[in-house]
Order: C-alpha cells, then sequence, then structure tokens
C-alpha cells in the first residue's frame, strides 16, 4: 500500500431513488468506518449531492455493466468491490483484502472473489437454451471484489466485457466463464454476505431463467444471452477477458 493511500474503492452503479437504494449501501458503509482510509464511487444518471461520495456521472444511461465499468475506471484504490443499490452488506466487507490474502489464493493468479447473499449461484447449461449446454457448471462471481492488479493486468480495466451494453444479463456469467476456463474458478465468500432490501426488484412478468409458462424473458435477456455464448465460444485459455480496444 506504499504508493496508494486508499485501501478500499466500493462502486455502485444506480438509476433508482437514491435515500431508499444506494444511499442506505453508503449509510452502512460510512457506519462500519469505510471511508477512513476508502472511498464509495457511484456511477448514476442524475446528480447526487452527497459529499461523501464520488461521483461519476452516467452519460449512456445503458445498464449496470457500463456503469460499473465507468466507476471503475475513475476507483484508486487497492481492492475494488462491486456493490448493489438494492442490497445490504455485512461490517466485514472492509476487511475484503484479508481473503485475498488468504491461502485460498496463494496458488492463485487471479486475485478475485464473490461477495455470497444466500448461497451461491452457479454459471452452466440454461433450461430451454440448448446453445449453452457446452457451458461447465462453475459457481458464479455475482458480487466480485478483487486486487487493482487483477482489474488491470487481468481485466484489462474492465470489470465486465463491453460487449454486454444491452442489459445487465450474464456479464456476471462471462466473467465466471473466464476464470473457470483458465482452471481458476470462481470462490464465493462467506466471511463478506449481503442481503437483499425487501421489495426493490420491478415485476414485468418475465421469470428468469425458465421464462415460465410463457416462455417470457427480461427485456434484452434473450440478447444479451447471445453475446454470452459467443464470447464463451471464442474465448480459449490463456485469452485476454475483454481483446477490444478501450
Amino acid at each position: 500500500m506504499a504508493k496508494n493511500s486508499i485501501k478500499n474503492s466500493f462502486l455502485i452503479a444506480t438509476n433508482r431513488d437514491y435515500p431508499t437504494h444506494a444511499k442506505r449501501v453508503v449509510d452502512q458503509l460510512e457506519s462500519f468506518g469505510a471511508l477512513d482510509n476508502g472511498e464509495i464511487v457511484i456511477c448514476c444518471p442524475f446528480e447526487l449531492n452527497d459529499k461523501r461520495i464520488r461521483f461519476i456521472k452516467d452519460l449512456k444511461s445503458q445498464n449496470g455493466n457500463v456503469a460499473f465499468n465507468a466507476a471503475a475506471t475513475e476507483s484508486r484504490g487497492e481492492y475494488i468491490y462491486i456493490l448493489c443499490d438494492d442490497h445490504y452488506i455485512s461490517n466485514t466487507i472492509i476487511h475484503g483484502d484479508e481473503f485475498l490474502s488468504s491461502p485460498t489464493f496463494l496458488y492463485r493468479k487471479y486475485k478475485i472473489a464473490s461477495m455470497t447473499s444466500g448461497g451461491p449461484c452457479y454459471i452452466g447449461p440454461i433450461p430451454n437454451f440448448p446453445q449453452t449446454d457446452f457451458i461447465p457448471i462453475n459457481i458464479m462471481s455475482r458480487f466480485p471484489f478483487f486486487t487493482r492488479e487483477m482489474y488491470i493486468k487481468y481485466l484489462n480495466g474492465y470489470v465486465f466485457h463491453p460487449n454486454f451494453n444491452i442489459c445487465s444479463h450474464f456479464a456476471d456469467n462471462y466473467l465466471s466463464y473466464f476464470l473457470a476456463i483458465n482452471n481458476e474458478p470462481a470462490v464465493e465468500s462467506s466471511y463478506i454476505y449481503l442481503n437483499p432490501m425487501p421489495n426493490t426488484d420491478y415485476q414485468d412478468g418475465s421469470v428468469e431463467p425458465y421464462g415460465g409458462p410463457e416462455r417470457k424473458y427480461p427485456t434484452g435477456y434473450v440478447e444479451s444471452l447471445a453475446i454470452y455464448v459467443d464470447l464463451c465460444k471464442n474465448l480459449n485459455r490463456g485469452d485476454p477477458h475483454v481483446t477490444v480496444e478501450k
């Protein structure tokens, strides 16, 4: 930490009412002492008047993936955390670096883990979409946190692949596939847990991943699935996470 006085960067992408969503997470982080040696970076399409945060204007307003990438570009911490605006966090989050420095990562090149929320989710074959049958079952990195070296050297300066600009689906699947194909599948840290806030999801009748009896999926889901499958099919072990230029 000799060259960087900022230990942790906590990133939030939001387009929802600030007081009832992201601000609650900011309040928690402040109460945990996260601002003593860290920063909170929020990418949002509307102005936020909160001196505790670094505000990044979301000029594209495409989805959370794009906003997280924008926030990460402006972050300065040695450790980067991807936080949702609708999940409460545990006070252990300010010590996530201890997990990344634990024996679990002693022989791992990729210093990245996932926070947990109600047990792990998995990538793998998706019901009703046989084109995903080639994807092996592995833990999904739903709520990643990682070192700055991981972000710059191995993620090529992108938290999520920039091709996922239609909706927020499948960007974390692809990140997890990237880790798995390189023989370092995602691991979850039960040390840091997230709890969803009540009544925050917008209900449009869609059902993921099965689609329900009417095969109705969230807007952009099928299109993002095609991007996910194409990226995975063309990714070989040792390939960079992202090959496009920034």
